[in-house]
């Protein structure tokens, strides 16, 4: 029987004396997932040229995989700062967040805070520091819906695994809610979403004290999927003379996603382009964001021997090496130096987007020509875009039906949009945007097209009749 398989098909299940619990949960959990996205009365841009890969019955062939890649360091913090600060950026890159940011709240009412880091292309890292001396640094692309999964079947399993991904003694409380946490309904009624003891995606572990999956509200799986099926849609957009369609003016149009990712604006690029061929497109099983295979040739030690092949290891992979879940650059054992002592590049190694900027990120498509199948066209860009008026290379979206043109939006709905850009000042980093300032309006950070919404709420775009 097929089955949707874990990202990188890893092989954790095993491990377990309720292997096939997860194996046949993960699955239901992919296919619920697709399920919402794929019906119109659930997601209003429900697009008929987006199909599940296992469930389909056309009878037709899937193509072969086709890898959409996109850049592992936070675009948005180049656009941001400019594309001469790098090492403003990579300082940057690692502070960590905290604000009400994903829509939780406690009993009373009050919005729940919680910490993430401002690594927002599907690839975060941790850096391990004792006082300056760099010993690891940690990448990840897992998605949060996976460990959410498996410590809701197994617990100690995944207590088990961050205490072998971290190589330290993990208390297991602290991976636990220690409140019950609530979410909204379509009416304005608080509603369970974790009870007091249940896994906490955000834990230190994951959070202050290391890193074992995604951590930044756009970072998941269901951001991906929903992503996927959106860019299937006939968004109005003209090629250029080549034939080409700019990902900037696509993503103008539609608006789903951050404009000033690497990720968001290729992936639309990519997955676009196959259906503009007519093509169905499905997200290739194990459906997942991975790092793609890559070396540290630059990478040399205090004396300048290369210690990239050394230094580089590939924790959690697929079998066959090409979708890359989990990846250490540690010393060398025996090694009487830190990685800060060595250079990548020509240049010390300080922060880990130096290495970010070396890791191609990808997810996979499938297509094929499934008969009677054609786009649901939106007849009208529902977005455009407007330039930061201090940061050149930053774009905003917005949304046609609140603004009439770029000369409407204000200081306010900028920080709207950079709202986990942090900013140098004295020293220290400041952000954008005030945590009090967004206590009640927390929903506004969850990317818009990225999540599944009661349809009362969703985005009203024109679109064609749903075939």
């Amino acid at each position: 029987m097929d089955r949707y398989l874990p990202p990188a098909g890893i092989d954790d299940f095993s491990r377990s004396q309720r292997s096939e619990d997860l194996r046949s949960g993960w699955n239901q959990n992919i296919s619920d997932i697709l399920g919402q996205v794929r019906d119109p009365a659930m997601y209003t841009l429900a697009s008929p040229l987006f199909y599940d890969q296992l469930a389909d019955t056309s009878g037709v062939p899937d193509g072969a995989p086709v890898p959409v890649p996109w850049n592992g360091f936070p675009l948005r913090l180049t656009k941001w700062y400019g594309a001469a600060n790098d090492a403003q950026a990579n300082a940057a890159a690692e502070q960590m967040l905290t604000l009400p940011a994903f829509g939780f709240f406690q009993q009373d009412g009050t919005a729940i805070a919680l910490p993430f880091r401002i690594q927002d292309e599907y690839c975060e890292w941790f850096v391990d520091r004792v006082g300056d001396k760099v010993q690891r640094i940690s990448f990840t692309c897992e998605p949060p819906e996976y460990w959410e999964f498996l410590a809701k079947i197994d617990f100690d399993l995944a207590h088990t695994l961050y205490e072998e991904l971290l190589h330290k003694s993990v208390p297991a409380d602290d991976l636990r809610w220690t409140i019950d946490v609530f979410q909204k309904d379509d009416n304005g009624k608080l509603v369970k979403r974790y009870s007091q003891g249940d896994y906490n995606p955000w834990n230190v572990w994951n959070t202050t004290k290391g890193a074992v999956h995604l951590t930044h509200p756009a970072n998941s799986l269901f951001a991906e999927i929903a992503l996927g099926s959106d860019s299937t849609l006939g968004w109005p957009v003209s090629p250029n003379p080549q034939g080409q369609i700019s990902e900037i003016d696509l993503m103008c149009c539609a608006g789903r996603g951050g404009i000033n990712r690497s990720s968001d604006p290729l992936i639309m690029k990519g997955v676009f382009g196959l259906a503009r061929q007519g093509l169905s497109v499905a997200l290739a099983n194990p459906i997942g964001l991975y790092i793609s295979p890559f070396t540290l040739g630059g990478l040399l030690d205090p004396s300048s021997k290369p210690i990239g092949a050394q230094a580089l290891q590939l924790v959690r992979r697929s079998t066959d090496g090409t979708r890359i879940l989990r990846v250490e650059v540690a010393l060398p054992t025996g090694a009487s130096y830190s990685l800060d002592q060595c250079s990548l590049d020509g240049n010390p190694l300080r922060y880990g987007g130096q290495i970010a900027r070396n890791i191609t990120m990808r997810l996979f498509g499938v297509g094929k020509k499934i008969p009677g199948k054609a786009p649901r066209k939106v007849k009208t860009c529902p977005d455009f875009c407007c330039f930061h008026p201090q940061h050149a290379e930053f774009r905003g979206t917005f949304r046609h039906s609140d603004f009439n043109g770029c000369a409407d939006i204000t200081t306010d709905d900028w920080n709207q949009e950079a709202f986990d850009i942090p900013t140098a000042k004295a020293g220290a980093f400041s952000f954008a945007r005030a945590e009090g300032a967004i206590a009640g309006s927390e929903a506004v950070l969850v990317p818009r097209g990225r999540r599944v919404e009661p349809v009362s709420r969703q985005q009203k775009i024109d679109l064609g009749k749903y075939e």
